[in-house]
Parts: C-alpha cells; sequence; structure tokens
C-alpha cells in the first residue's frame, strides 16, 4: 500500500498460479469481499463474468461438500452480490 492508503501491488505465496492474471484478481476479490469488504478488486469487463461463474461454482461446491448450509448460503449471496 502506498501513503495514502492505495493497494498497489499484492504477493500472493499460496494462491495465484501460472495462467491468466485477471482470474487471480477475481479470486482475490471473492476472498476481499469477506474479510475487508471495504476494499475493491477491478477485474477487466471482458473475463469479469466468466471469473465469476467458475469463483461461484468453485466456492459453493466448496461449501457444499465441507461446511454447513448457512456457509454455502454465505456463498450464494457472495456470489450474487460479486456478479458482474
Amino acid at each position: 500500500m502506498d501513503g495514502t492508503g492505495t493497494v498497489t501491488g499484492v504477493i500472493d505465496w499460496d494462491g495465484a498460479t501460472r495462467g491468466n492474471a485477471d482470474f487471480d484478481l477475481f479470486t482475490l476479490r471473492f476472498d476481499l469481499a469477506l474479510r475487508a469488504p471495504e476494499l475493491h478488486v477491478d477485474v477487466p469487463d471482458t473475463v469479469a463474468l466468466v471469473c465469476w461463474a467458475h469463483m461461484s461454482l468453485r466456492m459453493v461446491d466448496w461449501a457444499i461438500r465441507h461446511f454447513t448450509a448457512s456457509d454455502v448460503t454465505v456463498w450464494l449471496d457472495l456470489a450474487q452480490r460479486l456478479r458482474p
């Protein structure tokens, strides 16, 4: 972050992978929506819908398989809120 509080870079020691950098940004957007909703990550419109669809399915599936029904609802609500 710079002196004004603007995020100027991201270091990801775990989740980022080789491939589409915009998808990594959208993954970060989902994480921040829960952990720091006041922060926002911009993703180009050309890939936003595809990234949103993938992350929505991924997180809802993960919640169904590993958590409670209320956790599934949290991810469904978040997916709806983040839809481009």
